[in-house]
């Protein structure tokens, strides 16, 4: 059985070892956004460690793609950013006893599809014959 010096000594050093692993928790989150450059070197896209885009940049060359390739290849290097940032923050949580396994399935994750493009609203006809408001029913 301890006495109770031994188990404030005790207490105590399980107190640094929090304090100690919390500093570095926070350090390590703190600097867990990503920069990640797209294969052909024409976009560069930053992200926070909560995968907020922070920061895109496109050299001379990503100007010349056409939109929508432009647009796949920035969504595409955004994706990456995020999917590091997120491994980051995932491996920070394993000195304060996070599961090694989360680390695994963040990583595993498939490459998000992006969203369909929206389809253009069909034509309206508002001609005189279409009331909008019916002043009888103010």
């Amino acid at each position: 059985m301890q006495t109770p010096d031994e188990w404030l000594a005790d207490f105590e050093r399980k107190v640094a070892d929090l304090q100690q692993k919390a500093t570095e928790f926070k350090r390590d989150l703190e600097s867990a956004g990503s920069t990640q450059t797209s294969e052909d070197r024409t976009v560069t896209v930053t992200v926070a460690p909560n995968g907020a885009l922070l920061d895109l940049r496109l050299d001379d060359a990503a100007t010349a793609k056409p939109a929508a390739e432009l647009a796949a290849e920035i969504l595409r290097t955004a994706r990456k950013a995020r999917q590091a940032a997120a491994t980051t923050v995932a491996e920070a949580f394993v000195p304060l006893g996070g599961d090694r396994a989360i680390v695994q399935r963040v990583d595993d994750e498939p490459e998000e599809k992006p969203p369909a493009a929206p389809k253009a609203p069909e034509s309206e006809d508002y001609s005189e014959t279409t009331r909008v408001f019916d002043e009888d029913k103010w």
